[in-house]
């Protein structure tokens, strides 16, 4: 074991004694460990000081898939030979006949940005930051190291697979696998809801392995945009190999010179091989029947558990039962080599059965996501098309006569897969399937099933975010902004925080105050608060004279603090990659508005700033020190915190509104720089960022009932992981810790995330019918930074109410009543303009 790791195992053997572990905020030393979930349900820390208020601490958080979009006016056969830079056989397929003919389809999509250029960012100067390498060495025995070079994934969706030993499971929608050394599980969860968590049990009901027992080993052996490919092998050149893609209909396993063997947990009931497709009587047979010869055999298989599965197999395979949990093949003498696919038959099999019949077979091989060209103008409906191209197996294999999805053609020999609310909302309706699968969802809630090689969704993007609010201010409400930011100014600059989150809160402060007095035309005190901040700013980025300063990472790639490097429980795991969007999305803010109002004063911190940036939100994949984008997800529309830490339910995000502080910052940045290219890239990330946030961290009770059923019903979700949703924090189950950490911190772009309708519901006066509603949450809070958060987002509803409440409360400390009043002023029209 690595030394970095006995920290952290103290803390889980704590847990698992029930000793009760400490806050992450009751001192300064305790303010810089880390507090972890655990895997079955996450629960608070057992004591919250009574000053936690002022400390909204950061804490344990999980990621995402290795994303690249596609570049402007660039064939896409290239764009998959680039994503597939791990797997040369995926760059084989990418050129394939079979593949050109959709080429058609793609040729009109123009992305915002090609993200395999050098980024304007990267100025190509050295490294800002000392290197030193990491104690937490990569297991190379988990990943192909000839595949995966520096900089190494740190916070993708799958990356359980390669930290560690690899054994927690990951979740490609709507199942959930696991890896071992010489088969794969594949499980259908099953959620289970109460009033505050929505859990799945995470089963293994299948195991898809070699019934000689000939592998012995697996290593991630690629990844690309939106998966991974893992690969099995052993003695006698047996291998098994599957590339696991969220939404997946099926699950695939190619194998070579295998003796395939399935075991379920369950008891097998039955097993029916099927002759042919079975064609509803809605279907036109004409565009949905099959060669015969070039269908999978399928078989059904019904388990004591009242699950029905369909297996299929090319070439077919005969699946004889042995005892009562067993399939091994009856007609394959020697070994087998083919592929097998597993796909459950959710809560109709009758009808799901002859729509997966239909699509068995095809299955993805690569995958690219492209973030299109910004459409529109302000006022008229701007918006970016996100497409997600697969490339499959039936477009690699030179069949140049195969026909793709487009508009007006259907085919039997696409892509069957499923996508999440958030895309169906805005996805291209041709692709639906009118008779679709039923009984399929994920902790996000339920799973819409759309046939084709190319899904295309619209994301409204709305009105650009700017350094000013929203608004202009009133001539009252200006005088009023202007008293107190010299009472602010005077009093709440002064940063004394070591740890990188904390003393990014303070310097963002600062550069709120600076942003405000700039718009208010008061160049004395915007003078003072500019040096102040670049006074605040140089010891970390420049002198590196800080007790905790910040160091590039030469073994991952990335900038982590020197404290968090060397022990994964200090600096809310920052040295593992945790919560860098949020930790340094405050730097950033503040190196935009510096950016923007004193260029001489920004020139020295211009490349460490550029260099945090490329950290967490990199726009280059083709960059040797950071890694692209590295904690969004494009599948799923939000980011993943947590870094180099794993668990059993995945990946998860608490904070929407310092995930969207993040982007809203490197959108500012670039704009600052003059790079409309990356700005643009970046408004589309911080869209589809906010838009996430509202789906399924903001819902209606309406929608939390749709997404997650009943008697979850919240309007604010505390965490989201890739398998659960909690109504609780990592720092306490507090309402108002619950809707303020989902808020804060206060800028003109919060507007994207907080909006009138959600405030409205969720204020819930009414204590018998919501006890758990901001009104009350807000009271109970006792006029505290977590308090005023809530008052301010009531100003969408009530100003007078809001700025009265709002006042009385002492301020968090990343806040100031100058920055809660000016959000409060500048978001008046945003009401009226609702209401």
């Amino acid at each position: 074991l690595h030394s970095a790791i006995l920290p952290m195992l103290a803390v889980l053997a704590a847990r698992a004694l029930g000793i009760p572990m400490p806050d992450a905020s009751q001192d300064e030393s305790l303010g810089k460990q880390l507090w972890m979930s655990t895997p079955e349900t996450t629960q608070p820390p057992a004591g919250i000081p009574a000053n936690y208020a002022l400390q909204p601490a950061r804490r344990a958080q999980p990621p995402s898939g290795a994303h690249v979009a596609a570049p402007k006016d660039r064939d896409t056969t290239d764009e998959f030979a680039h994503i597939a830079r791990f797997d040369k056989a995926t760059d084989l397929h990418a050129r394939a006949p079979g593949y050109q003919n959709q080429t058609a389809t793609i040729k009109g999509i123009v992305s915002a940005l090609d993200p395999n250029q050098q980024s304007a960012l990267d100025g190509g100067n050295p490294l800002a930051f000392k290197s030193k390498t990491h104690p937490y060495t990569p297991n190379t025995r988990l990943f192909d190291q000839s595949k995966f070079k520096l900089p190494l994934p740190t916070n993708r969706w799958w990356l359980n697979l390669m930290i560690e030993q690899g054994a927690d499971p990951i979740h490609p929608y709507p199942y959930v696998v696991k890896c071992m050394q010489n088969a794969s599980s594949v499980g259908f969860p099953r959620f289970n809801i109460d009033q505050a968590h929505v859990t799945s049990d995470q089963p293994a009901d299948w195991t898809v392995g070699d019934g000689n027992q000939a592998l012995t080993q697996r290593k991630v052996t690629g990844a690309d945009a939106l998966g991974v490919e893992v690969t099995w092998t052993g003695s006698s050149g047996a291998q098994m190999c599957s590339r696991f893609y969220k939404g997946m209909a099926f699950q695939t396993f190619e194998m070579q010179n295998m003796a395939p063997r399935l075991t379920t947990i369950h008891a097998v009931l039955k097993v029916e091989q099927l002759t042919r497709a079975v064609l509803s009587a809605q279907e036109d047979a004409a565009q949905v029947q099959r060669d015969v010869s070039d269908m999978p055999l399928m078989t059904k298989v019904t388990l004591n558990d009242g699950s029905q599965w369909l297996v299929t197999s090319k070439p077919g395979i005969t699946w004889q039962q042995q005892g009562s949990s067993t399939l091994q093949p009856q007609n394959i003498n020697g070994s087998y080599t083919g592929f097998v696919q597993l796909a459950h038959l959710g809560d109709q099999p009758a009808n799901n059965i002859n729509v997966l019949q239909r699509y068995a077979g095809t299955y993805p091989t690569a995958g690219a996501v492209t973030y299109a060209q910004v459409q529109g103008s302000d006022g008229t409906g701007r918006s970016s098309n996100v497409v997600f191209m697969y490339q499959t197996n039936t477009a690699a294999s030179s069949d140049s006569t195969h026909v793709y999805n487009t508009s007006s053609v259907s085919t039997t020999m696409q892509l069957l897969s499923f996508v999440l609310p958030h895309h169906a909302d805005h996805i291209n309706g041709t692709s639906i399937l009118s008779n679709g699968l039923s009984g399929y969802r994920c902790a996000k809630g339920p799973l819409t099933a759309v046939a084709g090689n190319l899904i295309s969704y619209n994301q409204p993007l709305q009105q650009r975010p700017g350094f000013a609010g929203p608004g202009a201010l009133a001539d009252g409400d200006k005088s009023q902004l202007q008293q107190q930011l010299l009472r602010d100014a005077a009093t709440s600059t002064n940063v004394t925080a070591e740890d990188p989150y904390f003393f990014g809160k303070g310097a963002a402060k600062v550069a709120r105050l600076y942003q405000i007095a700039q718009e208010v035309g008061d160049a004395t005190t915007a003078a003072a608060l500019g040096k102040k901040l670049v006074a605040l700013l140089t010891p970390w980025l420049v002198a590196q004279s800080n007790s905790d300063p910040l160091v590039y990472d030469s073994t991952w790639g990335g900038v982590v603090s020197t404290l968090g490097i060397s022990d994964p429980s200090l600096d809310f795991g920052q040295g593992r990659y945790n919560d860098h969007h949020f930790h340094y999305g405050y730097f950033l803010y503040a190196g935009a508005v510096l950016a923007k109002y004193d260029v001489n004063a920004f020139a020295p911190l211009r490349e460490p700033l550029s260099q945090l940036l490329r950290d967490y939100a990199n726009p280059s994949a083709s960059d040797a020190q950071f890694p692209f984008m590295r904690h969004f997800d494009p599948y799923d529309g939000h980011s993943w915190a947590a870094g180099l830490f794993t668990f059993a339910d995945g990946r998860n995000q608490e904070s929407t509104g310092e995930a969207l502080n993040a982007y809203y910052a490197a959108y500012l940045y670039a704009q600052a720089l003059g790079l409309q290219e990356t700005a643009e890239f970046y408004e589309i990330i911080l869209n589809m960022e906010a838009a996430s946030g509202r789906r399924y961290w903001h819902p209606t009770r309406a929608q939390a009932a749709q997404l997650y059923g009943k008697p979850f019903v919240h309007n604010a979700v505390g965490i989201l992981w890739s398998s659960k949703a909690d109504y609780v924090t990592f720092f306490g189950a507090n309402p108002e810790y619950v809707y303020g950490i989902q808020m804060l911190p206060f800028t003109p772009a919060s507007g994207m995330l907080i909006k009138q309708d959600w405030v409205r519901e969720a204020w819930c006066p009414d204590n018998s019918t919501c006890a758990d509603g901001m009104k009350p949450a807000a009271q109970s809070a006792s006029k505290n930074g977590w308090a005023q958060f809530l008052y301010t987002a009531y100003a969408l509803v009530d100003r007078n109410a809001a700025l009265d409440n709002a006042a009385a409360c002492t301020p968090d400390d990343g806040n100031t009543l100058t920055n809660t009043l000016h959000w409060i002023y500048t978001n008046q029209q945003l009401a009226i303009d609702s209401n």
